[in-house]
């Protein structure tokens, strides 16, 4: 007995569609069939893209087509140079290859956020390049995208469209894509290497980004078909912190070193991308020093984590800079040789220095830190119950003493 009957039925939204993209393309039943139906067309930032939908935006959409002239319909002007150009480039959908372009950059353009209206820091002509560079690295096939294409794409997943409005000879279009994560995909595409791993604007990257990294690289190395986002980019970058909260509402003009300018640039310099957030208040030294900054910003700094530890009721403690390290071998004391570690720190007041020491050695193994400033072991202590690398300073409890 023949074991036809046991073959799944295909899917009826499956096979609208491949009749759809049959009709409007020209394509072969089963040629429009396998377009639909390939692994990188299952939807892998949200649900299939429609193949209906795909066809009938061109003459649904008001930025994609114009009024027919003596018919009660609309005609699609979109070609692929961008719009009003479907006279001198008709776009194609008359293969598999054609068919994928759109969805794949469908798919590229929703990895990012969708904003009400177009801006025009999302441009069409810029986005498109940054789709061939997204998908040709992964998908070399893909490398090439047309202006009109992108445009296409970006109306059949509903990302807000809109063409010039004065210039009617322009062929591009402005998205609703945020402008800070379309920056950051911009560089990010534009880099490699090192360059690549110098930007530090983490937290622009389009929620989406990394998801559909992933899914290609499996795709191209192993031809595993992508599974589907969930919505949640489970490595994104923090946007805020107690201590960027706290530091950010003190910007303001002021001169150079004071608390107010030291905060109006941090806030700057992490909304246009130049670092990302500090998540503990140490880490605003580290931002400051990557960007070679000023020494009276450094001052503002120290003086800043200095407040909020006295000061903010959200503070978990501090940690100084780092002055230096050593690591001394030695033969140990009978049980075997080892090493100890030092490692001194700049203390609050700046005059003198914390001290973290490692004894390694067989048989002997100790672990320790205290003050070597005067003035700072009256004034703060370590915060308990933190293993000894981790060490966290706070400013001394008063003691209530009971007579």
């Amino acid at each position: 007995m023949s074991d036809t009957n046991n073959i799944p039925a295909r899917p009826r939204e499956i096979e609208r569609d491949a009749r759809a993209l049959q009709k409007f393309s020209g394509m072969k039943y089963t040629q429009a069939l396998r377009a639909v139906e390939h692994p990188l067309a299952q939807g892998i930032l949200g649900e299939r893209i429609c193949t209906r939908d795909i066809i009938r935006v061109l003459t649904a959409h008001p930025a994609l087509s114009t009024d027919a002239a003596g018919a009660d319909e609309r005609i699609t002007h979109l070609g692929r140079n961008g719009l009003r150009s479907a006279d001198q480039s008709p776009l194609e959908l008359s293969s598999e290859h054609d068919y994928l372009s759109v969805v794949l950059a469908a798919e590229v353009l929703r990895a990012f956020s969708a904003t009400d209206a177009p801006n025009s820091d999302a441009g069409s002509y810029g986005l498109k390049h940054t789709v061939e560079e997204f998908l040709g690295e992964y998908l070399p096939d893909f490398s090439y995208v047309s202006n009109g294409t992108t445009i296409w794409a970006a109306a059949a997943v509903g990302i807000p469209v809109r063409g010039h409005t004065t210039d009617t000879d322009d062929p591009n279009a402005n998205f609703g894509l945020p402008s800070d994560q379309v920056n950051y995909a911009r560089r990010m595409r534009r880099s490699s290497g090192g360059q690549r791993d110098s930007i530090r604007a983490h937290h622009h990257r389009p929620p989406g980004y990394t998801f559909l990294q992933g899914a290609l690289t499996e795709w191209r190395d192993s031809r595993t078909a992508p599974g589907r986002w969930d919505g949640v980019d489970e490595n994104a970058a923090p946007r805020t912190s107690p201590f960027h909260k706290w530091l950010v509402a003190q910007a303001g003009p002021g001169d150079m070193g004071s608390r107010a300018r030291l905060a109006d640039d941090y806030a700057a310099g992490f909304r246009d991308g130049d670092h990302g957030v500090a998540q503990q208040p140490e880490h605003l030294i580290g931002i400051l020093r990557a960007l070679n900054a000023d020494e009276a910003f450094l001052d503002a700094a120290r003086e800043a984590i200095v407040d909020w530890a006295r000061t903010s009721p959200d503070s978990t403690g501090i940690r100084t800079e780092l002055i230096s390290s050593s690591r001394d071998d030695h033969d140990g004391w009978g049980a075997g040789s080892g090493d100890t570690e030092r490692y001194t720190y700049r203390c609050p007041c700046g005059r003198d220095t914390i001290i973290e020491e490692h004894e390694n050695t067989s048989g002997f193994r100790e672990h320790d830190h205290w003050f070597g400033c005067d003035i700072c072991r009256q004034e703060w202590q370590f915060v308990d119950g933190l293993p000894t690398r981790e060490w966290r300073i706070e400013p001394r409890r008063a003691v209530a003493l009971s007579i």
